[in-house]
């Protein structure tokens, strides 16, 4: 036997083959090193059915293994920018425009702790669509609220005024417009001179050089305290609770002694709270020589109304006032001018 293989091993000598290792396997051609082969993208997809976001998280830090790599304040800066910037939007109550009723808008805002919850497992979302967590919120007062708004006649009053005084009729008409359906929430607060706003040229009001019996005007804009002292008579039928009043000084004929509200720009002020447990609705409407201001409900409105005497049936009286002649307001009024501002009457005065 050792003879045979010793043959053997003379015969591959002599031939002159030798023994050698089986080749390497072939590499596949055209393929980059294994180190240059690039990650899938990390992709955040957000939609609100509407528009659609898109995110590679590796542009805020995350390296597609470790949720903890993430950047979340530059993720949340990225999310206010281009999502919250058109997503969020604060709720819109029903209101009215020229009598037409304008449907309320609902709040939404981008939830950001469910968001905050998604960064923890984000592989979750990755490369795949997800719906944007929204919440959403209904306004004070929504439409239907509204629908049901003149269900009921909490307060109504009506003066006299005279039609041919052609300034002083022009300025009422344009306060009466002014607050003429505006809507007050339970517990929201109505101030005159914030609705009716400043009474200047600009804003379309005239110079009443006239007084009924005792209304010393503001010049530009006198009137207007018969509108104010028409909805004062009006909101004390309703039983609605008063904060702020200041009567004239002298009688005016337009409304029973003492059942007056005058108002100034910078001076006194009519202001009452809706203190009731449903939205109110004031209506006002001047028209051949009678101002009438009634306050509405909806039938589920619970109210106590207050009695006020009647309103005079004759036309008011009216003097004329000399040209340039100061027009003084009464005592309260200048006591109330020259009072230290309150907060919210500061923070106006500087925005």
């Amino acid at each position: 036997m050792k003879a045979i293989m010793t043959g053997w091993l003379v015969l591959i000598f002599l031939c002159g083959c030798t023994l050698q290792p089986p080749p390497p396997p072939k590499q596949a051609e055209n393929l980059p090193p294994l180190e240059q082969v690039k990650q899938p993208a990390s992709m955040l997809i957000l939609t609100d059915d509407e528009r659609r976001w898109e995110l590679d998280l590796a542009e805020v830090g995350f390296d597609g293994v470790d949720p903890t790599t993430l950047d979340r304040g530059a993720f949340f800066r990225w999310l206010a920018n281009h999502v919250e910037s058109e997503v969020n939007r604060p709720p819109m109550s029903a209101h009215f425009e020229k009598r037409e009723l304008k449907p309320h808008r609902d709040g939404r805002q981008v939830d950001r702790d469910e968001l905050e919850g998604w960064l923890d497992h984000i592989h979750t979302h990755l490369n795949k669509v997800s719906e944007l967590p929204i919440q959403v919120w209904k306004p004070a007062i929504t439409t239907k609220t509204l629908l049901r708004i003149k269900e009921k006649r909490l307060g109504s009053y009506g003066t006299r005024y005279n039609p041919r005084n052609a300034n002083r009729t022009h300025n009422i008409l344009l306060s009466t417009r002014a607050i003429d359906h505006v809507v007050l929430a339970e517990g929201e607060v109505f101030s005159f001179n914030q609705v009716v706003g400043m009474r200047t040229p600009e804003r379309g009001y005239k110079p009443a050089p006239v007084i009924v019996r005792g209304e010393y005007t503001e010049g530009i804009g006198g009137g207007i305290c018969q509108t104010s002292s028409t909805l004062f008579n009006s909101v004390e039928r309703a039983g609605l609770r008063v904060l702020q009043r200041v009567s004239h000084s002298k009688n005016v004929t337009y409304v029973p002694k003492g059942q007056d509200a005058t108002v100034s720009w910078g001076g006194p002020d009519f202001r009452f709270q809706n203190q009731l447990n449903e939205p109110i609705l004031v209506v006002a409407n001047a028209n051949r020589g009678w101002l009438v201001v009634d306050i509405y409900g909806s039938g589920d409105t619970s109210h106590r109304p207050r009695p006020t005497p009647e309103p005079p049936k004759e036309e008011p009286d009216v003097e004329k006032v000399p040209p340039k002649k100061q027009q003084p307001l009464n005592q309260e009024a200048e006591e109330y001018r020259n009072r230290p501002l309150m907060r919210e009457e500061l923070e106006q005065k500087q925005s």
